[in-house]
Formats: C-alpha cells, structure tokens, sequence
C-alpha cells in the first residue's frame, strides 16, 4: 500500500515537485510514472493501480497531477495508508489547496506554499540565498534585486543565473542591472535613476519605451524610490534614522535606495518632493475611477518636478 506527499499549489511548486523527487530517486525510490488525477477519477482506482510496485522495480515514485479532482479522501482506505517507508510513494500535486485530506493530514506528508519574506527581509534573504549557490552578492545588488522582483521563486532563479555568471566573483550591481531585466525592466531602472539622478534624457527614453507598459506599476515604483526622501524630508536630526527604519529603510540594509532619494532630495528640494508625492496619491486614486489621466498626467508630474516648476 502507498504513502501519500501532498503538494499544495504555489508558485515554488514545481520546484518542490523536483526536490522532492531527486530525494526520493537518491534514497532509492525511482520516478516510474506521472499521471492526471481524470486517469483514475477516485481514490479507490488510484489505489488499485498503485497498490505495489511495477514489474522491474521494488520501490517506485508516482506523481499524480491536479489531485483536487479526486472526492473528500475516503476513511475505509485510511488502513491501507503506509509511512514513508513504503514500497510505493505518491505525490499528490494540487492546483490548489488540498483539503480533500483533511481526514489523513496526521498520516501523510503535506508541502504547503513557503512563506512570504516580509520586505524588510528580503536583502537578508537573497544574500543568504547568494551563500547558498557558494556566491557572494554586494549589497546594492542585493537591494536592487529585492526592490524590482517581486516573485520569490523568480528571485530563486536570478540568484542561480547571477551566482552562475559570477563564477566565484562577487555579484556586482551591474551584473543584476545587465542580466536580471529584461528591455522593459531595464527602462524602469534607466526612469528611477535617472529620475533620482535629475537626468532628463535618460528618464524621456525611459518613458518612450514604458508607454506600453500599465501605469501604475510605474507610477508605484516612482513614489517607492522617492518615498525615502519624503521620510528625510519630514523628520530631521536624531528622528531620520528612526523614521527611516519604521517604513521599511534600514540605512544600514538599504543604502541603494537611500542614496538614490537622497541624491532626488539634492536636485528638487524637499518642497517639489513633498509636491510629487502628493500627485502621485491623486493620479493612483483617478488611475481606479472614470476620471484616470493615465500616462499624460504621470508625464506632466515628472517634468513638473524635473524642471523645477
């Protein structure tokens, strides 16, 4: 009789999926099948076509895809239920939660979705996750990185493709800035830092090219790259620090976004900040009504601030 793992959906399932069956092949239970959950249709046929091994193998693997389609589990096959010792292991794979085992999570193995970093983490977490591919990750980098990607099994996958480009070297700003954006996430950069950087031809080519983009995912990372420099520009002295750490800037782990606001307070002022941001809460709220002013008025606010109207 089998044993049951359970994956519930995420977006690191399928990378859960493969772990977990490079471990079991390494411990002696070999993949032999994959099948859609619609081939057996209940419980009881799963079962029976899963009772014991194949022909050539004494232990075998077999994934099961969209197990949801299968009813509430039935307690008479609850007896038949083995621990993970048995010959045979089923994978159940859910595209979405897996409460049809509720009677049995006691008696199954159940990989539940990883949990979320919160943002004050994430730096902490993708030099970590550096350390483990055996690299190193510069700060900056790091903070870029954790900014920009919101998915963390994206930001998985560019750690690997950075720790494998680096080859032992330490990854630098700009191997994220060259290989962790496409063309689209390239022109977001090339807006915030040329934004911060008070540098009008950069942010006019960066427009050009995000047009075609939703608004307001840009116009959420403009006020986010200036929102430190609103923080500063409020709370003065022994407060900055303070203040700083509270909404989620730690000088000491953030200091690419610092450094880019504080370089946008240099240029504009405290005042064209405090104004920006402010425009930035009203263009947001008519972005969600009948009244949205779209990318013409997210422009207007830009070259308000940039030309220091």
């Amino acid at each position: 009789m089998p044993h049951i793992i359970a994956i519930e959906y995420s977006e690191a399932q399928r990378r859960q999926l493969s772990s977990k069956i490079s471990e079991l092949s390494t411990k002696g239970w070999p993949l032999s099948a994959k099948y859609d959950a619609q081939t057996f249709g209940t419980w009881e046929k799963l079962f029976e076509n899963s009772s014991t091994p194949g022909l050539f193998v004494q232990r075998e693997v077999i994934v099961v895809e969209n197990a949801e389609i299968l009813d509430t589990f039935p307690e008479k096959l609850t007896p038949l239920l083995e621990d993970e010792n048995a010959d045979t292991i089923i994978i159940l794979v859910f595209s979405t939660d897996s409460k049809n085992l509720k009677a049995v999570t006691k008696q199954i193995n159940l990989i539940k979705p990883e949990p979320q970093i919160p943002p004050w983490k994430r730096q902490a977490w993708i030099t970590s996750l550096a350390k483990d591919e055996g690299a190193k990750i510069s700060p900056d980098a790091a903070q870029l990185l954790a900014e920009n990607i919101e998915s963390q099994e994206e930001l998985r996958g560019e750690i690997l493709k950075l720790s494998l480009y680096a080859e032992g070297r330490e990854i630098t700003l700009e191997d994220a800035e060259n290989l962790s954006f496409d063309e689209g996430g390239r022109a977001m950069m090339t807006l915030l830092d040329g934004l911060c950087a008070d540098r009008p031809d950069d942010v006019a080519k960066a427009l050009r090219h995000l047009r075609d983009e939703p608004l307001l995912p840009v116009l959420t990372a403009l006020a986010n790259r200036l929102r430190p420099a609103l923080i500063i520009s409020c709370f003065q002295g022994n407060y900055t620090e303070n203040a700083l750490k509270a909404a989620g800037f730690d000088p000491s782990k953030k200091s690419y976004a610092i450094n880019k606001a504080k370089s946008a307070l240099k240029f504009f002022g405290a005042d064209k900040i405090k104004t920006f941001i402010a425009k930035s809460a009203r263009l947001s709220f008519l972005e969600k009504t009948s009244r949205a002013e779209g990318w013409q008025g997210l422009e207007l606010i830009i070259w308000e601030l940039m030309t220091k109207i």
